[in-house]
């Protein structure tokens, strides 16, 4: 039997390992590990049609803040249009109507003038008000038959749905997703876009995008079944690629969609589009949103050639007007100067005429999309861009004649007849006119013959793109990425026919068990270096195999059960092989009397390289707390109790009070490293590590608040009496934080070691407790522990205040510095409201802090001074309020620094 050890060792390694990702435990890793593997394959090729239309940042300072009224949406549409543009999907849910029904009865109706527009359908349960007939023409109207495994597609919402809801894929297994759980699991339900857009839309489609339990978007669904049809919803860019393709016939099959004899580009082709076992598509993603990505485009252009346009026509006008002030009895022989303007003036107006002629034809669509009174043909469009051109073509002719030449020489002439004055008036005025005119047209028509070789057949995406949008998702490439590049990335995929084929997860394991037991076979007699080498080659080959599939094929093969497989059974192996030699049991022994903390220990179990000594640079957060007036804590217990009893009594209530707040710190996944007197140096992220440490140190913070309160309430009768107040001297702790790269491990000797922490951003952590003093707060952190604990699953979670810069002691860069109120839901609605018109605050009072050489508006500080007092008013215990209102008192008295940066500079730790 011993001569078969490893083998059975390999396979019960092999086996257990299969049983727990069977759970879904390793659900997360494996997806990290997906994302390694698609960095490694070169990025996809960009359709050259494809045009995001973006509401960005240049967009929202040109046209005002978001949301905006919908007839620029309509001006937006009626542009892409003339310019040449195929089809346009909207990323932007139209859901209820706006507090301007004339804005939204012309987008409603610029939708059908364009043509190939495409709204959403939120298929969540939204409770948006939508009467039965309504959804009856969605479902009969933009709903797509299918054919195949309905039990496929149906089955796979379900899991898909739920993983998206409750965020994990562990014990999933125990539900009947056929039966009532499936039924209380989901918020099954159709929320199209209000009726009176999406009746004159030629499509729509479903945004819901699925996310992965990390936070991270790796795939999409592509078809979300409706069992009151029995049809299928597509995907936002799905629906107007199904127009566009007109596939014979749609398939679901077991693990792809079938679109049957698309025409692709002008060829007739079958589209097989791989599925993983949900039924999702996963995208092949490019590796950013900007740079080498697709092509954008901003909504601020089309504006401002709408601008151009109507500016010219009001400089028209202006014309028109001025020559009949001057000459109202037409005595001035100023007659044939009407001419010209006066016809571009009647051209514009019937070009106005012939567009709402034009949307008034624009009636909505019957149920089988047949335009009711039969829309707008293709001659009217042809007929309407035509004038539209030759009336640009006339004023271009116009403003390069020498009509306002002619006119300055004809003023002149009459220099003598109207008078000095009004000669010297109306020469201005004309001369100016002139000037808009021409800088006008030539605006229009420049970006005119520009955006149109963009816009020429392009598949347009509309969406939300700006810095302060709240439409942002994390792909395997970027932490903050548009939402509407993710339906981009899916066009692309589809299109371009690149995509990632996901085999299944039992390969990968099986190729990891069999290298195992090559591996162990083959060296078992061996010496120990040959085994090593094999071992590590047998790893090596299963880490780099689904990359050179992934990079050369396009195929993802799962692969991290395989490497924990392939490594725990190479370890096991090696272990077994010691145990049985005797080889190792003086190295624990040794190892385990250094070692006093039992995490510690159970780490060393787990981990015998960590028994040496020295450390590693790992990504934690530092925590330091101290007791605020603690010398004169300790004065007055001596005053009481004397020196020798006060110093008993002293250790006594420090050790219960530090006590407690180790506690909270332990109860949030943190280690104590050290007691410094009334302070505590503790650490979060090792040895044990934690997803998000950040979050879990801010989280301690509060706890240690909390348990602080509680602990003078219970102990008051203990604590000495504050000779100030006549009240008990009540304990209270300065919290500081910091998150950043750190040495942690064993620091000391073989004789005494110390499991600890130690770098810059340790000492930073201390110093962010000392400068609440200068705040008036108690939890400090920096920017880079805030920014991490309010990621991913945990934003939002807790409340905090932006401070402004701080240059510490001994540290010449400045530290953006946050300060921790709370966790929101344990929090009054008092106490939010207040940080966020402190927030506002902190915002103008840091403006211009990125261009510290512009002097900064002394105005800003005094509307921050009204928003802090606002702040401090409704929340009169804080006292940070207080010391930002007296900082901008103080500047706004005694005159803003030449330089302003936002760094207050600390002179004492």
């Amino acid at each position: 039997m011993k001569k078969f050890y490893g083998l059975i060792t390999v396979f019960c390694t092999a086996v257990f390992w299969t049983l727990i990702s069977l759970t879904g435990i390793f659900t997360t890793f494996e997806n990290r590990l997906y994302d390694l593997f698609l960095i490694s394959k070169k990025a996809p090729k960009e359709s050259p049609e494809l045009l995001l239309v973006e509401i960005d940042n240049f967009a929202l300072d040109e046209i005002g803040p978001w949301p905006w009224k919908r007839d620029i949406y309509a001006d937006t549409l009626i542009r892409m249009k003339e310019l040449g543009a195929k089809q346009a999907v909207f990323d932007v849910e139209f859901l209820s109507p706006s507090n301007f029904p004339e804005c939204d009865e012309y987008f409603s109706k610029a939708l059908q003038f364009f043509g190939d527009s495409f709204l959403t359908i939120n298929t969540s349960e939204l409770e948006i008000p939508y009467n039965d007939e309504d959804l009856t023409y969605v479902r009969n109207r933009f709903l797509f038959p299918f054919s195949g495994n309905t039990e496929a597609l149906v089955d796979g919402n379900h899991k898909s749905h739920y993983e998206a809801k409750f965020n994990n894929l562990r014990g999933y297994s125990k539900y009947d997703w056929n039966g009532e759980d499936a039924k209380n699991i989901l918020s099954e339900g159709m929320s199209p876009a209000m009726h009176q857009f999406i009746s004159k839309a030629k499509g729509a489609g479903f945004t819901n995008v699925i996310i992965d339990p990390d936070g991270i978007r790796r795939r999409v669904e592509l078809l979300s079944y409706d069992k009151e049809s029995g049809k299928a919803v597509a995907q936002l860019v799905l629906a107007p690629l199904l127009s566009y393709l007109q596939p014979e016939d749609i398939v679901r099959k077991n693990n792809s969609l079938l679109l049957k004899n698309a025409t692709v580009r002008g060829k007739v082709t079958d589209i097989e589009i791989p599925l993983d076992s949900y039924g999702r598509m996963l995208i092949n993603w490019t590796h950013n949103y900007y740079g080498d990505s697709y092509r954008h485009e901003s909504v601020m252009f089309l504006h401002q050639m709408n601008n151009a346009e109507s500016n010219v026509y009001i400089i028209l006008q202006e014309l028109l007007t001025g020559l009949d002030e001057l000459d109202p009895n037409a005595s001035l022989g100023l007659a044939p100067f009407f001419t010209e303007p006066n016809n571009l003036f009647g051209t514009y107006n019937s070009i106005l005429d012939y567009k709402a002629f034009l949307l008034s034809m624009c009636e909505g669509y019957d149920e089988s999309s047949n335009p009711i009174n039969g829309g707008i043909d293709e001659a009217a469009y042809e007929e309407y861009f035509a004038l539209r051109s030759e009336y640009f073509d006339a004023v271009k002719a116009f403003t390069d004649s020498t009509y306002f030449e002619s006119l300055q020489e004809k003023l002149f002439e009459l220099r003598d007849t109207i008078g000095e004055e009004k000669y010297v008036e109306y020469a201005t005025r004309f001369g100016e006119l002139a000037e808009l005119i021409t800088g006008e047209t030539d605006i229009y028509l420049s970006l005119f013959n520009e955006k149109k070789e963009i816009y020429k057949d392009a598949f347009c995406i509309i969406g939300n793109t700006a810095s302060s949008s709240t439409d942002l998702g994390t792909t395997p490439f970027e932490r903050s990425y548009p939402n509407v590049g993710t339906h981009a990335n899916v066009y692309n995929t589809i299109m371009n026919k690149d995509f990632v084929r996901q085999i299944n997860w039992f390969w990968g394991i099986l190729i990891a068990l069999i290298l195992s037991i090559a591996m162990e076979e083959l060296t078992k007699k061996r010496k120990a270096l040959i085994q090593n080498i094999a071992g590590v080659v047998s790893i090596a080959v299963v880490v780099s195999l689904p990359v050179i599939a992934m990079h050369f094929a396009g195929l993802y093969i799962p692969s991290f059960t395989a490497i924990v497989i392939s490594f725990t059974s190479y370890l096991a192996v090696t272990i077994l092989r010691f145990i049985i030699a005797d080889k190792d049991k003086k190295f624990l022994q040794a190892t385990f009397g250094a070692y006093v903390a039992p995490a510690v220990v159970a780490e060393i179990v787990k981990h015998p390289e960590l028994a040496s000594l020295g450390g590693k640079s790992e990504y934690l957060t530092a925590l330091f707390s101290d007791v605020k007036t603690f010398s004169g804590f300790t004065e007055v217990i001596n005053n009481e109790a004397g020196e020798d009893k006060g110093a008993e009594r002293l250790v006594e209530i420090l050790n219960d009070y530090l006590g407690v707040l180790s506690d909270a710190i332990m109860d949030c996944n943190g280690t104590i490293d050290k007691y410094v007197g009334d302070e505590i140096v503790s650490f979060f992220g090792a040895p044990i590590p934690a997803k998000n440490n950040a979050y879990d140190a801010c989280v301690a913070s509060i706890r240690m608040l909390q348990a602080e309160k509680k602990f003078n309430e219970e102990n008051k009768d203990r604590l000495p009496i504050n000779p100030k107040t006549g009240e008990p001297f009540f304990l209270h702790s300065r919290v500081g934080l910091n998150t950043g790269n750190m040495v942690v491990g064993n620091m000391g000797t073989e004789k005494k070691l110390n499991y600890t922490i130690m770098g810059n951003n340790v000492n930073l952590a201390s110093r962010l407790e000392g400068t609440n003093k200068v705040y008036g707060s108690w939890i400090m952190c920096s920017e880079s522990t805030w920014l991490k604990a309010n990621e991913g699953e945990y934003a939002g979670k807790l409340v905090a205040r932006k401070f402004d810069y701080v240059r510490v002691i001994n540290v010449k860069k400045p530290v953006g510095i946050y300060n921790i109120l709370g966790l929101k839901d344990e929090m009054s609605e008092e106490q939010i409201k207040a940080a966020e018109i402190f927030n506002q605050g902190i915002e103008l009072y840091l403006k211009g802090s990125d261009t510290p050489e512009v002097k900064k508006d002394t105005g800003e500080l005094k509307a921050a001074f009204e928003l802090f007092k606002k702040a401090d008013e409704l929340y009169p215990e804080d006292l940070s309020s207080k010391v930002f209102m007296k900082r901008c008192a103080d500047f706004i008295k005694d005159g803003v620094p030449e330089v302003w940066d936002g760094v207050y500079t600390m002179t004492s730790k």
